[in-house]
């Protein structure tokens, strides 16, 4: 990537003066925080079913740490759109996929292939 060309993929936005180690890093939390909390939400979702549909009490106690790592994802996300120059509506897209089961994985699964494949990309061309 010569100096003053910008690489621009579906998987985000990275001129030549960002540091793609930091990316990497980002990315790295993203996926771990975007599996934690596809975990987070089976739980939630079996907490529920034994809360409304048996009346049982047992996972009661899970509902304030869900809340606490989707917290925490939703901020992995920020994190990593911030260094690749998302929209905030891509943000805010790809925040609203851990409100449906198991499609955090589907997107961890995503934006780890288009990222790392657009890092590759950046570091070949310096």
């Amino acid at each position: 990537m010569s100096e003053t060309q910008v690489l621009t993929t579906a998987a985000g936005e990275l001129r030549p003066t960002d540091d793609l180690a930091k990316v990497e890093t980002a990315l790295k939390f993203f996926r771990v925080m975007a599996v934690i909390a596809g975990v987070a939400l089976l739980i939630l979702c079996v907490e529920l079913i034994l809360h409304y549909g048996f009346h049982n009490e047992a996972l009661a106690w899970w509902s304030p740490i869900h809340g606490l790592l989707f917290m925490v994802f939703m901020a992995s996300v920020f994190n990593l759109g911030t260094k690749l120059r998302w929209t905030a509506v891509r943000m805010i897209g790809y925040i609203c996929t851990a409100f449906v089961p198991v499609l955090s994985f589907w997107l961890e699964r995503k934006v780890n292939a288009g990222v790392s494949a657009l890092v590759e990309q950046a570091d070949q061309g310096r």
